[in-house]
């Protein structure tokens, strides 16, 4: 079977749910790089084959024979049964792979791994190391634990001191006696001042670098530094509002201006439509389609099979809880282009499919949190009119902003306002946009006479 053919097939099981996903995920990738695939993981493929009612037999990965780097080791044994408590690991139990080893889900759970592969690097130092006595006295050493409210109050002593000096005898004594001072306060206190104003400038560039710019025109009149990274803001507004265009946007500056891949997951418009409407801004998306820079997937809830138009179900099917295929779906994706950046337009026209709203915003506050937990800033479209309910998404993502799109005298104007973003400040107010030949571009607020 050619890697090609075997790829389809992993991908087909992920479809019937058969297998563990991350599992067969991480087999796809090894085949997609043309890597060895050990023992332990050909006998999960002939399960899986055997499982899908095929007939069993020897897969041909590659065409060179696989090596096994140390034969001694449990290496093998590791994959196919847990490393933790040394169980065979079921074709349909969940796993995690770390380091070359597999575990349970739980199994994982339980572990502190960081402190096993600390204490397991300290035995292999000691046993490499030949001196028999490893205990060596240390003199006691006694760590300066100067803070700012000390700082500031010997500064204080220091200025009442040369004020009492002034009074009594004068200011050349006082000024004898200031420089004496503060040649010693900045002899005493400089590596001091200087760790608090380095660990200030490092905050500081820390929580610049924990944003990301947009890529749209006037973006900073309603936030200063950008989006917060692995959020998920809500874009919410009646149609022609500009919603789908300031999604299309915020992908191609990202992969364009950022070198930051995104992925683009069509729930009501056909791809090639979509793709064409952006010809109109300038914005080339086959091209960053074909350099793997963005991944456009057309995941509408409908087919068109013989002409006619049929349900198509397979995203809320035996689901145990909503969105549950959809976010396997996107959590997929983003492997693919190892996505920054991720828009989903729209996702009203998934809630519609559930009728019970508690067990709905169960499923996409669970499905948001496994994408912020991915390590990708997300954008969900949602359609809503102010003379509807507030729908449930607006609950549980980390912003929401709001595009309006009024009439206004003979004319329809289009407004954009942040109404939630938790953690940044950001503009209340309300902020003209305009779409023209490079987009939507953000404007500064009117000022009413």
């Amino acid at each position: 079977m050619s890697n090609i053919d075997l790829i389809a097939k992993l991908e087909e099981s992920l479809q019937n749910d058969l297998g563990d996903w991350g599992r067969t995920q991480y087999l796809i990738r090894r085949i997609q790089k043309k890597q060895e695939i050990f023992q332990s993981d050909k006998k999960y493929l002939d399960k899986m084959l055997e499982s899908m009612q095929l007939k069993t037999q020897k897969i041909n990965l590659e065409p060179k024979k696989i090596v096994l780097q140390n034969q001694q080791s449990s290496f093998i044994d590791s994959l196919i049964k847990c490393n933790h408590c040394d169980t065979v690991i079921e074709l349909n139990q969940k796993t995690i792979r770390k380091n070359n080893f597999w575990f349970h889900e739980k199994c994982f759970e339980k572990i502190d791994y960081k402190k096993e592969t600390k204490t397991t690097q300290e035995i292999e130092v000691r046993q490499s190391t030949k001196s028999v006595n490893y205990y060596k006295p240390q003199k006691n050493i006694i760590t300066s634990k100067t803070n700012l409210p000390q700082i500031i109050f010997t500064f204080s002593l220091l200025i009442s001191l040369v004020t009492s000096i002034y009074l009594l005898f004068g200011l050349m004594f006082a000024i004898m006696t200031g420089i004496l001072g503060v040649g010693n306060f900045i002899i005493l206190y400089n590596s001091d001042i200087t760790k608090l104003f380095n660990k200030k400038m490092k905050h500081t560039k820390t929580s610049e670098s924990s944003l990301i710019k947009i890529g749209i025109p006037g973006f900073e009149s309603l936030i200063s530094n950008g989006l917060k990274k692995n959020s998920a803001i809500l874009i919410s507004g009646p149609p022609g509002s500009g919603k789908t265009t300031l999604g299309l946007q915020f992908l191609y500056s990202g992969a364009r201006d950022f070198d930051e891949p995104g992925v683009y997951i069509a729930m009501s418009q056909n791809i090639d439509d979509i793709k064409n409407d952006c010809k109109s801004f300038g914005w080339d998306f086959d091209d960053l389609i074909s350099k793997d820079k963005i991944l456009m997937i057309d995941a509408r809830p409908f087919k068109i099979q013989d002409e006619l138009i049929g349900r198509d179900d397979s995203l809320y099917r035996g689901e145990q809880m909503p969105f549950e295929h959809l976010t396997k779906l996107l959590l997929s994706s983003i492997k693919r282009v190892e996505a920054k950046r991720l828009v989903i337009d729209s996702v009203t026209i998934l809630a519609m499919q559930y009728s019970d709203k508690f067990y709905m915003r169960q499923g996409l506050q669970g499905m948001i949190q496994a994408l912020e937990n991915y390590g990708v800033t997300s954008l969900i479209i949602s359609e809503y009119s102010e003379n509807n309910e507030i729908p449930l998404e607006w609950f549980v993502t980390s912003g929401i902003i709001q595009m309006r799109h009024t009439r206004k005298e003979d004319t329809m104007e289009r407004t954009i306002q942040v109404t939630k973003m938790r953690g940044i400040k950001h503009s209340q107010q309300i902020h003209p946009i305009i779409i023209d030949g490079d987009g939507v571009h953000i404007q500064h607020p009117r000022l009413t006479p």
